[in-house]
């Protein structure tokens, strides 16, 4: 790797493994990102709008990277690749009751966020083809998928208040 990251958040998207180091308190400096190719052994820098929009922590569903913000009160995002851009999603943001700091984790299209005191939302991720103006004039077959999310909150027992989440799993019983 070419730089030293004091903090970071990874994903493994495409075969290739992202670290970034997030934006840090005051915000006086972008933050820094590398992208590894395991097929070429090489670092690269993190495309702008990639590393500029990674504002919390990371999961990947249906092949997209998601970003729960660790900013208060904001929607999941969603990276599009092919903008450089990040999206907010539609439904809610992070209930309240889940409160930093906190884990995330995925399995399958539900994200799991794990709160201080140890309550846990979970994120229902559906994705609709939506219909593009190249696709109405039928100039181009590319699709454009749009996601939302709904929450449900599972409390912790209140044993539990006075603990907070370092990384989380999801396990099948």
């Amino acid at each position: 790797m070419g730089t030293n990251m004091a903090s970071y958040d990874t994903a493994v998207l495409g075969g290739k493994l992202l670290v970034t180091e997030g934006w840090l308190w005051p915000f006086f400096v972008s933050p820094r990102g590398q992208v590894y190719d395991p097929r070429t052994d090489h670092w690269e820098n993190m495309a702008p709008g990639l590393r500029e929009g990674w504002t919390g922590s990371s999961v990947v569903v249906h092949g997209r990277l998601f970003v729960v913000s660790e900013l208060e009160r904001m929607k999941l995002k969603v990276y599009d690749e092919e903008t450089d851009s990040w999206e907010a999603i539609d439904g809610p943001v992070l209930p309240e009751q889940i409160c930093k700091p906190f884990a995330v984790g995925a399995c399958d299209c539900k994200i799991y966020v794990v709160g201080r005191n140890l309550d846990v939302a979970v994120g229902y991720i559906a994705r609709k083809e939506e219909a593009e103006e190249a696709k109405k004039k039928k100039e181009s077959c590319e699709r454009k998928w749009r996601f939302s999310v709904e929450w449900d909150v599972v409390d912790s027992p209140d044993g539990f208040s006075d603990l907070t989440p370092s990384s989380s799993q999801v396990l099948y019983g």
